[in-house]
């Protein structure tokens, strides 16, 4: 090792003070007691030639020169966790690490994955459920499934499929409420989502109904949960098409109204730049584009 650097072990016990400037929550974020965070802070400092902190009567705070060696040694951490991410994802054993959104997974991935499996033993899956958008410069994923605008910055974007906007209920909810027609969109409870202003008013002015006032007598801020109310025959929801087509197949949701609307946001699949070539996330993709549950409706 070099002697135009300290000891490697020395960053981590740095940054974790200087981040707390605090060495008692530095040693118990490090397993370690807060004297031997002091003994190697000192070990640094002589190694450096010049103080890190400020000592105080009651604790630390960095100097001038500590606050600028930690934007080093942060950056200089950053890239070690991503070299060892791309390095590992690269020669580890073969593990496709995909993050979907939960309806995304429960209602076209997991029906049919087993042929995926069948046609594909040697890859292994993995997948977490989130409506977040994964980071996959730090995140462990390597593929992410999303719905938007297709503006991430800084990966590999590709468009999947474009999506429609259907109004859905339970079957008994049509019956009673004898829907047949959008118009009656205003004589029936509708669920709403609170992080989609006005949802139904621009359902309803895609589909150039005449303005008109609403019942809304639920609103989530979950998506997942305003299928489930709709599920359960407490209103109509608005579905996201063809991703949701399972719950029209297993009879639990209807379309009421043969109509939908464009959906302003498509499906998109979100991955690194340098896994552009990967063999897995190549053949996960062109699997799921080939399922049925994905047709268009």
């Amino acid at each position: 090792m070099s002697n135009k650097l300290p000891a490697l072990h020395l960053f981590g016990i740095f940054e974790a003070a200087a981040r707390h400037e605090n060495f008692k929550q530095a040693a118990a974020e490090l397993f370690i007691t807060p004297s031997a965070v002091s003994h190697q802070i000192k070990a640094l400092e002589t190694f450096l030639g010049f103080e890190l902190f400020q000592r105080k009567s009651r604790g630390v705070a960095l100097n001038a020169a500590g606050k600028v060696y930690l934007h080093y040694v942060q950056q200089g951490i950053d890239k070690l966790e991503q070299g060892t991410k791309v390095v590992r994802n690269k020669f580890s054993s073969p593990s496709l690490k995909i993050s979907a959104f939960p309806t995304m997974t429960s209602n076209v991935i997991i029906p049919q994955l087993s042929l995926f499996q069948q046609k594909h033993p040697d890859i292994d899956i993995r997948i977490e459920t989130g409506m977040n958008v994964s980071d996959l410069r730090y995140d462990d994923c390597d593929l992410a499934l999303r719905v938007g605008k297709g503006d991430w910055q800084g990966v590999v974007v590709k468009k999947l499929l474009d999506l429609t906007a259907h109004a859905v209920c339970t079957a008994d909810f049509a019956k009673k409420h004898k829907l047949t027609s959008p118009e009656q969109i205003s004589q029936v409870p509708l669920i709403d989502l609170a992080n989609m202003d006005n949802v139904w008013r621009t359902w309803a002015e895609a589909m150039q109904l005449p303005e008109m006032q609403y019942q809304h007598k639920l609103t989530f801020s979950n998506y997942d949960a305003s299928l489930q109310a709709a599920e359960q025959g407490l209103g109509l929801a608005l579905a996201i098409m063809p991703i949701e087509h399972s719950l029209i197949e297993r009879n639990l949701l209807v379309l009421p109204f043969e109509q939908g609307t464009s959906f302003q946001q498509a499906l998109y699949a979100v991955y690194r730049e340098e896994d552009q070539d990967r063999h897995d996330i190549h053949c996960f993709l062109d699997w799921l584009m080939k399922l049925d549950n994905l047709k268009v409706i």
